[in-house]
């Protein structure tokens, strides 16, 4: 695809189909909706009159037997017995009227669930990690809760900030599009990470740039830290991590992490 370009690619498809590629233009089409990074968490009203969607949180996708239970008698008793999944490992219920809203929220806390998260809590996703998969340095889901929950606890974040932290090079939980990424790796027999920030999707879309090579689990957290405390005071009104990420320099985001030695770019 890089070499070829999608023209390309497009007419050389073609030419092993037994049928042509049908073709619109972009001005026949309508615009995408703004994505909205919060949607998937929350009340919110549906395209249909007096219904409502639900969006739970579920920190990492971990959803033991007895609240999987319970979220299908909520969908049933209040929505039409669907569930939806989503991107970031959450659940959707939908189709609720908006006078069974509070019921089924109340319903939901008491299986010990949240329809609210914290700012980077809500958009943290993970990947098996070891406990599941040979392929991974790194206990991906432990780190990734520990972390989003240590930033929400130390920080407050208006806009939600997409953690993706993975254990090996495949990358399931697609680190180089969060806002944070985390690349597991072994440090002298430790688990530990690369380091990457900026990354995104959609209308946000670009890969993140590397800030750290490799560090030891253990001695990351306080460096988030560090790099939250400065995006919480330096920020511009309404500025979100991304856009804070995106208008610094390698060199700039590494001092606000106390990186002591230099790193490669």
């Amino acid at each position: 695809m890089d070499k070829w370009g999608i023209d390309k690619f497009i007419a050389e498809t073609e030419k092993r189909l037994a049928f042509p590629l049908l073709r619109v233009s972009s001005e026949e089409c309508e615009p995408r909706n703004v994505v909205d990074r919060a949607g998937h968490t929350g009340v919110h009203p549906q395209s249909q009159q007096g219904l409502h969607y639900i969006g739970v949180s579920v920190p990492v996708g971990r959803l033991p037997v007895s609240q999987m239970r319970a979220v299908a008698d909520i969908a049933e008793e209040f929505g039409s017995g669907a569930l939806r999944l989503t991107v970031w490992q959450n659940l959707i219920l939908p189709n609720i009227p908006a006078e069974r809203i509070d019921l089924a929220v109340e319903c939901l806390h008491a299986a010990g669930l949240e329809s609210t998260a914290g700012g980077v809590l809500r958009g943290t996703v993970a990947c098996t990690g070891n406990r599941g998969c040979r392929y991974a340095a790194t206990d991906t889901k432990a780190h990734a809760v520990e972390l989003a929950n240590l930033l929400d606890a130390r920080f407050k974040i208006d806009q939600p900030v997409n953690l993706h932290v993975t254990g090996c090079p495949h990358s399931c939980a697609q680190h180089y599009v969060g806002d944070i990424g985390l690349l597991g790796t072994k440090i002298k027999g430790k688990e530990g990470y690369q380091v990457v920030v900026g990354g995104g999707s959609d209308q946000d879309q670009g890969l993140a740039r590397e800030i750290i090579p490799s560090v030891a689990y253990s001695d990351l957290p306080p460096m988030l830290e560090s790099l939250f405390a400065a995006y919480v005071e330096q920020r511009s009104p309404d500025e979100s991590f991304l856009e804070f990420s995106r208008r610094h320099s390698i060199p700039e985001l590494q001092s606000f992490l106390a990186v002591k030695e230099p790193v490669s770019q």
